[in-house]
């Protein structure tokens, strides 16, 4: 074969001699991957979602924190007695707190009227004087 400049050429020859092509027996695989037929596979028994942990895993969560919460889980552990007492305790404080939250409502809902009574004797006030203002001019 000569080097001549086009492929064609190159192929048939230098000297216009027929091109004999050698076939290899063992060729370059070019095709490495498929995804033909995984889907159809993974649907035959459905997509499944994954199982939710029943505990929150603990690990990469600060190690202080999870200490305290132990601690907290193990002082909260007590007889029927004491939880009882304990609810007994907690409606008392409920009700404490709501009676407090009606009288600051109560308290705040008179200061909004003592504002706004203010507000019209400060506008009445105004339109007073405007009036006597016109009144003096004619």
């Amino acid at each position: 074969f000569g080097s001549s400049g086009t492929p064609r050429a190159r192929a048939a020859g230098a000297r216009g001699q027929a091109a004999h092509f050698v076939h290899f027996s063992a060729m370059a695989k070019s095709k490495n991957h498929t995804g033909h037929n995984q889907s159809y596979k993974n649907h035959r028994n459905g997509i499944k979602r994954t199982r939710r942990p029943k505990k929150m895993s603990m690990s990469g969560m600060n190690c202080k924190f999870v200490r305290n919460q132990a601690y907290a889980k193990k002082g909260m552990r007590c007889t029927p007695e004491e939880k009882e007492e304990r609810l007994k305790a907690q409606k008392e404080a409920q009700k404490k707190m709501e009676e407090k939250k009606a009288t600051e409502k109560a308290q705040r809902l008179k200061e909004l009227e003592e504002m706004k009574e203010a507000e019209k004797l400060k506008a009445a006030n105004k339109q007073a004087k405007k009036d006597a203002q016109a009144a003096a001019k004619k």
